[in-house]
């Protein structure tokens, strides 16, 4: 599970020299940031892609998440994936086990699990390289390469891009050591929306059956 929940991130063999904190990278990235935390919560839907040239392999699935603050929701149907996050603890329930694991936020986060970090996930932890401005789907973005700061991980770089109108997040690519890349891929964000508390905790009452294993 943790290899499916790793994945859905997405996204060193570089040389950090020629990827270090550029200027225009981080004032576009700091700007992100301060437009991502404007919002009290926001709420996406999208697209996660996973392949492997080498295999063949071409794998979409659809998700879709919520977010306030540290709490999120994501749901990836075609997987059979739920997973919440009350700000301290995560559950992730797999639907053909009829089985929620419970660990906390701080192991997850620690380890990239956490899928919400697509709207955040440069903010520590990266050198970053500003790439390019180009047109995607019509819309400006801007284009920025991350690179990890510790060679204890499984990817060498991840690209995202940047909406330029809406200064948030629009896709992320984690290009990976052993042939396997992952795609984020947001298709609508919707912010502001109404997320009560609720949302972010796993309610056993609608899963009739659910076995819990408790790892924190």
């Amino acid at each position: 599970m943790k290899k499916m929940l790793a994945a859905a991130v997405l996204i060193v063999s570089v040389t950090f020299v020629s990827a270090q904190q550029d200027p225009k990278a981080k004032s576009i990235l700091e700007n992100v940031t301060k437009t991502t935390r404007s919002y009290q919560s926001i709420q996406a839907t999208f697209d996660y892609i996973m392949d492997n040239k080498d295999e063949g392999i071409h794998e979409e699935n659809k998700g879709e998440i919520i977010m306030k603050g540290e709490k999120y929701q994501l749901k990836l149907p075609q997987l059979g994936l739920e997973v919440y996050c009350d700000g301290s603890n995560v559950w992730s329930y797999m639907k053909d086990a009829n089985e929620v694991s419970i660990t906390s936020m701080e192991d997850e986060s620690a380890e990239m699990m956490n899928p919400s970090r697509l709207f955040t996930i440069y903010e520590e932890g990266f050198d970053y390289k500003f790439v390019q401005e180009s047109v995607v789907g019509g819309k400006a973005v801007y284009v920025i390469d991350l690179f990890p700061l510790t060679k204890e991980t499984e990817y060498s770089r991840i690209r995202v891009q940047i909406d330029k109108a809406q200064m948030l997040i629009k896709s992320a690519e984690m290009i990976g050591k052993e042939g396997n890349n992952y795609t984020v891929r947001v298709n609508n964000i919707k912010t502001n929306v109404t997320a009560d508390d609720h949302l972010f905790v796993f309610d056993a009452v609608r899963y009739p059956g659910v076995e819990k294993v408790d790892l924190r």
